[in-house]
């Protein structure tokens, strides 16, 4: 699937090929830290996702793999990386990386 996004701050909308919504989120500022509420159709038994900055940057295999669990896999990594662009978001470390790092370099 081929997702397109738009941005209207404080809104960012993704889009399918069809141009049909697929889900968008709102960044909030306000409050301890900013973070983005991701609303979708793909979204069962809840009404929205959460992610704090601090979230998608010390602990992002966990933010990607909530996503995945309830979205489309190129949906939550567009997402993911655009949460992580407009929060502002500058730490690199991922979990997922480091692991696969380490498996190489035990051989």
């Amino acid at each position: 699937m081929k997702v397109t996004t738009r941005k209207s701050y404080p809104f960012r909308s993704f889009y399918n090929s069809k141009k049909e919504r697929l889900a968008f989120y709102v960044i909030e500022v306000v409050g301890e830290e900013p973070q983005v509420l991701i609303y979708s159709g793909f979204l069962k038994g809840v009404d929205c996702i959460g992610l704090k900055k601090s979230h998608l940057e010390e602990d992002q295999f966990r933010a990607l793999e909530l996503l995945e669990k309830h979205m489309p896999k190129d949906l939550a990594d567009a997402i993911f990386k655009y949460a992580r662009k407009d929060l502002g978001c500058r730490k690199g470390f991922s979990l997922k990386s480091f692991i696969k790092w380490k498996e190489a370099h035990q051989r």
